[in-house]
């Protein structure tokens, strides 16, 4: 369990003098964004609850050079009175239901689910028209800001946190400039850290705090988050990765992660086979993609049988098997929209390598290949059969395997090349960013 200072969990201000404390939503959020640089260390997604959410985190996102995504939790309220609310939802259909509030407004469950049903529908049209990246693409991982305009009964928050726990963020910070009493002593136990800049019922509702509390348009939304995801801050804000789910020929559920580059072009995408015991989530495996993403390249890191999140054995993990789940792997990504699947490479890594190099023979989809630290045991007999073209990598540590490397390169039927990293490409950072950018070359020239 976590255990932080007093003044790490709970941040307050007392209320000014003044009628309104904050000028509006903009002006909250660029105090915000002052308290919490000097508290979030870590990497973290700062995560909007719209539509009064979105222009609080702007400033922040903007401030703090952190990645802007969007939380569908929305309250559950009565059709003629929008300020009695009762629950709130999330984006997974889950429900906060206050169930003192339910009894007080006499509700029935055919009540609950009549609302419920009328806020889903609002929550997809939301969902279609704001073109902004679902939290989901960035976890389980990093940490995640949940940020609102305020807190009254703080039921939508509630349901936020709890979303946001199921998908595995690692710590979760609430943020709004001002909350309820009730709401902060609440945050102050369900959150790793609650943050407000006005703690009080001084001013009643959440827009008492505000001198324009006007209700935000869709397009006005909708505006901020393009303004969120522009190129320049986007570039520094790359997202932990869309997460894929697939089967393998077996039924087997395999796991994955596509980063794709910040364009709206359809990109090229390369599929990482890792060595025995590593999977997605390797810190070398990620500098190789942070790379090719700088190339306009996109990466679809998966988890092999019986690795990471992947179901199976590890036992079960044999050449044959893995290339069968890089088989799989393609087949998905020809069904997805955010990469080109006719310009798909693969990169296989010292054990990987042997996966990728039969995946290639079999399925001429896979359009380059790069095999680096190959160690190629179970892989007899392929090379005739790979026309790909083909780069082969080798570190100054990879000398006992530089001569089956060489006898490869002697059998490949397309377009090759051997390259020689004089340092070892798992130990010297330096040397691991020399191969990435030759990685790059070749995937930008063959899959071009």
């Amino acid at each position: 369990m976590m255990t932080r200072e007093a003044d790490d969990r709970v941040d307050r201000e007392p209320p000014t003098a003044s009628t309104h404390p904050f000028r509006d939503r903009t002006a909250a959020g660029e105090r915000l964004a002052e308290r919490l640089q000097t508290l979030l260390a870590r990497p973290c997604v700062i995560a909007a609850i719209p539509r009064g959410g979105v222009a609080v985190a702007l400033p922040i996102v903007e401030r703090l050079r952190r990645p802007l995504a969007i939380v569908q939790a929305c309250k559950l309220t009565m059709p003629a009175e929008s300020e009695l609310t009762f629950g709130a939802l999330d984006e997974d259909g889950q429900t906060t239901i206050d169930r003192e509030a339910v009894r007080r407004l006499k509700l029935g469950d055919e009540d609950v689910d009549s609302v419920k049903t009328r806020v889903e529908a609002e929550m997809r049209r939301r969902a279609a028209l704001y073109k902004a990246r679902p939290l989901a693409q960035y976890l389980p991982g990093p940490d995640v800001v949940l940020v609102d305009d305020g807190l009254a009964t703080g039921l939508t928050m509630r349901a936020a946190v709890r979303y946001v726990r199921r998908l595995g963020a690692r710590e979760v910070t609430v943020a709004v400039p001002c909350a309820s009493e009730a709401a902060a002593a609440r945050f102050r136990d369900e959150a790793d850290r609650f943050v407000s800049l006005i703690v009080g019922d001084v001013l009643g509702a959440v827009g008492g705090y505000y001198a324009d509390f006007a209700k935000l348009t869709d397009e006005q939304v909708s505006t901020m988050i393009a303004r969120a995801n522009a190129p320049a801050l986007a570039s520094e804000c790359t997202p932990a990765g869309l997460r894929i789910s697939f089967t393998n020929s077996q039924g087997t559920r395999l796991a994955g992660r596509l980063l794709v580059p910040a364009s709206d072009a359809c990109s090229p995408v390369v599929v990482f086979a890792h060595g025995w015991g590593s999977g997605k989530h390797s810190p070398h495996n990620r500098i190789i993609a942070d790379t090719l993403l700088k190339h306009g390249i996109a990466s679809f890191l998966v988890d092999f049988t019986g690795h990471g999140e992947s179901q199976g054995r590890p036992d079960d993990c044999t050449v044959a098997q893995q290339t069968e789940d890089l088989e799989a792997a393609v087949d998905i990504l020809a069904t997805l929209d955010e990469v080109d699947r006719h310009r798909i490479g693969m990169i296989g890594i010292s054990s990987g390598a042997a996966a990728a190099l039969a995946a290639a023979a079999r399925d001429t989809r896979i359009r380059a290949l790069v095999l680096s630290s190959a160690t190629l045991a179970g892989a007899e007999g392929v090379p005739p059969r790979v026309t790909t073209p083909t780069l082969l990598l080798l570190g100054e540590a990879d000398a006992p395997i530089r001569s089956r490397n060489e006898i490869l390169l002697e059998g490949l039927g397309g377009p090759r090349r051997l390259e020689t990293i004089p340092s070892d490409l798992f130990e010297d950072p330096g040397a691991l960013v020399s191969a990435s950018d030759l990685m790059a070359e070749w995937f930008g020239r063959h899959l071009a």
